[in-house]
């Protein structure tokens, strides 16, 4: 800053009053200019207040014992399918059925026009009675034939003549009789009935058109109860499904001889899997295209035709559905809601806060699922998951490791309701026993291809 100084004339009046003057003037300037020089000078630097600790809501772990299972694709297929055909070629006059009902072995299905195959029906058996007549008169000319070649009144040829035609009529009428068979046949065939018990589809054709034998498909029928669910296991599954099944995997106390699994429709968006089916198949050979082997499973599928008060069936054929199968021991896990389940590029992660209020991040192996929840393991054995801890569901993103959140237990609402409890077929025997030391060995389903 640039000051002046003060120029200061001296009276010549001016005495020692002048002098204090002088010093009181020249004590002000100098006053002036230190607080000007003091406005100059720039501000302190003022601290920015310590950032906010981040909220996160977090729920309990949920312990629960299940065996080890994998989860795969089934398709529900009918025990029978059969595709109506006729086996007579006519034109079509009667529909008997509704399209989609319940219909018995037996019951009338179609008719086709029978007027023709009557008629040959008819002919057929005129041509037994003409072949019948012929008979009787050749049986009559051998007898007497056979008394004139006794007296010499006769050849032999003319004895051998009708014998011969009479061997004719016998072979001639048993051709007559077995066109009289099958023209009763064709008759029979113009009413179409039901060969099993089950549901029809809709039919494909109505009344007054023509139906090919053997080539026009009428309507499928198919069965209800029980229905059947395939599904195929990759080989490395297969193999600890095997090496595990002495140990009761899967299995009910009610029928340790049977393997039970669990199976969900589309429709069970928790994956409960509600419905129980016993596998009573297993194929002979793994299919070298898909590394797979296929299983069936007997599946109820209780229905009531009776009108009025009809109860539909739950399973149809070619439904999707989820197949659970039970491939290990059961064991205590570890289960938390999917919304605690966090990604660094190709690894999942949780994050936990523990007695001090501080986040971490533990890397761990997502594994099966009870409702929205699902089982984690850690990574790294040597530092396993606390049971006791609170792992963090809302708020992810704004967790460090290492650094303080404030933890807000989850209100109704924001975290899924528990996991479901597993049912006791799926978890066989004490867990806190185990399996003898030498359990029996037991296998598969035995390897067949028969259909029953």
């Amino acid at each position: 800053m640039t000051t002046f100084a003060p120029s200061i004339r001296h009276h010549p009046d001016v005495g020692a009053q002048g002098g204090w003057a002088r010093l009181a003037v020249s004590v002000a300037m100098v006053a002036w200019i230190v607080v000007q020089g003091g406005c100059a000078r720039p501000p302190a630097a003022i601290a920015p207040p310590p950032p906010p600790v981040p909220e996160v809501t977090v729920v309990a772990f949920e312990p629960r014992v299940t065996p080890e299972w994998i989860e795969v694709t089934g398709r529900i297929e009918a025990v029978s399918t059969v595709d109506i055909r006729s086996r007579i070629t006519g034109y079509l006059t009667e529909v008997a059925f509704r399209d989609g009902q319940f219909v018995h072995t037996g019951e009338r299905l179609y008719e086709i026009d029978a007027r023709p195959y009557e008629a040959k029906l008819l002919e057929a058996q005129g041509n037994v009675e003409k072949l019948l007549g012929e008979r009787r008169f050749s049986e009559v000319q051998v007898d007497r034939y056979t008394k004139l070649v006794a007296k010499g009144a006769a050849s032999q040829q003319e004895l051998d003549t009708h014998k011969a035609k009479l061997e004719q009529n016998t072979g001639a009428l048993a051709a007559a009789r077995a066109e009289v068979e099958s023209a009763r046949l064709n008759v029979e065939f113009c009413t179409i009935t039901s060969p099993i018990d089950g549901l029809i589809g809709r039919t494909q054709l109505q009344v007054g058109n023509l139906i090919n034998q053997d080539q026009t498909s009428l309507a499928t029928i198919v069965s209800v109860d029980p229905v059947f669910v395939y599904f195929n296991l990759d080989e490395p599954a297969f193999i600890r499904l095997g090496r595990h099944l002495g140990g009761g995997v899967g299995r009910s106390p009610a029928s340790p001889d049977t393997m039970t699994v669990m199976v969900g429709l589309v429709d069970d968006v928790e994956r409960t899997f509600p419905y129980r089916c016993s596998v009573d198949f297993l194929n002979n050979q793994v299919d070298t295209q898909t590394a797979t082997i296929t299983m069936r499973g007997r599946l109820a599928n209780p229905h009531d035709p009776t009108p009025g008060h009809s109860v539909a069936p739950r399973f149809r054929p070619g439904m999707f559905g989820r197949v659970r199968v039970p491939i290990d021991e059961p064991q205590e896990r570890l289960f938390v809601p999917e919304a605690a389940i966090g990604n660094i590029q190709d690894h999942k992660i949780i994050w936990m806060v523990d007695a001090a209020s501080n986040a971490s991040a533990r890397e761990v192996v997502v594994g099966q699922k009870l409702g929205a929840w699902v089982a984690v393991t850690p990574t790294d054995p040597a530092k396993p998951l606390d049971p006791k801890g609170s792992v963090v569901i809302r708020g992810l993103q704004r967790c460090r490791d290492g650094k303080p959140v404030t933890a807000a237990a989850a209100r109704d609402g924001q975290a899924p309701p528990p996991p479901p409890a597993v049912p006791r077929f799926e978890a066989a025997g004490n867990p806190a026993e185990g399996p003898s030391a030498d359990p029996k060995p037991e296998s598969l389903p035995s390897p067949s291809g028969a259909e029953p």
